[in-house]
């Protein structure tokens, strides 16, 4: 059972689960806009989320000379750095415009993470901007990077879908912002210390009623499927409180994208 336990903790600490999140969602941009998937853009989604969590979570400890003194800390470092290389190898694949949306959704990532402009003045410290950052840079990759890399027109109905993959990942920061206020320092200004538990989870409520209805305006074949998995967000929206196991974001909510893209595929058999 502990043997497990350090799998499973390994499996999320080395963000291989939030990467497969990001794959999902990006396999069903690919499927929302009735065109080919592009490996590259799969690949360097699943590689370079590796690379971007583990840099964000560890690059403040690898100061120390302890932390490779864990074999467990040597192996993330290892998987870092190969899924680094890969990512930048999928990176020179790509035409201009599609290593654009990679550049700007990688700086938003290091604006959120790291100070610029001196101690304690990241993106993350900004009133407000913490989630909108992340929401923002998810949007971009797993979005407007296969329909860049697709070449698909951007129309009306493509910035409506960029505009509900924000809001899906807005809902699900939710959840987490909920869960990580008993780890987050009052200076953050989180949604959840600025309007209280109770209002994140209404917002997050009426984000999710706004997904279903941009679904409903753009015709969705998918409507029922994503109704079902809406509702299953806004359940653990409900559920969520302060005092969750950590286990309740980093693995159940994460594995939703991962569900969703199954899901869907089974329906494309029948």
């Amino acid at each position: 059972m502990a043997i497990g336990k350090q799998i499973v903790d390994f499996y999320i600490e080395s963000s291989i689960h939030v990467a497969l999140a990001a794959c999902a969602l990006i396999l069903l941009t690919f499927s929302g806009l009735n065109t080919s998937y592009d490996a590259s853009v799969v690949a360097f989604g699943f590689f370079g989320t590796i690379a971007a969590y583990n840099i964000i979570k560890y690059a403040p400890l690898i100061s120390s000379k302890k932390y490779f003194l864990s074999p467990r800390n040597r192996l993330i470092g290892i998987l870092s750095l190969s899924a680094f290389g890969v990512a930048i190898y999928c990176f020179m694949l790509w035409q201009t415009a599609s290593q654009i949306v990679a550049i700007i959704a990688l700086l938003l990532t290091l604006f959120y993470s790291f100070s610029f402009f001196g101690r304690g003045h990241s993106g993350r410290n900004w009133v407000g901007y913490k989630i909108f950052l992340v929401a923002l840079s998810w949007m971009l990759i797993t979005f407007m990077m296969p329909v860049v890399a697709k070449e698909v027109t951007i129309s009306v109905k493509t910035l409506l879908l960029a505009f509900q993959r924000f809001v899906l990942v807005y809902a699900l920061m939710c959840v987490f912002e909920i869960i990580d206020v008993q780890f987050d320092t009052l200076n953050l200004k989180t949604l959840p210390q600025r309007i209280g538990v109770q209002k994140t989870k209404q917002l997050g409520y009426f984000l999710l009623l706004l997904y279903l209805g941009i679904d409903a305006i753009i015709q969705s074949q998918w409507i029922f499927l994503d109704f079902f998995f809406i509702v299953i967000i806004a359940v653990f929206l409900y559920f969520s409180h302060e005092k969750k196991s950590k286990y309740y974001t980093s693995f159940w909510v994460e594995s939703i994208p991962i569900f969703w893209w199954l899901a869907q595929k089974m329906f494309t058999y029948f």
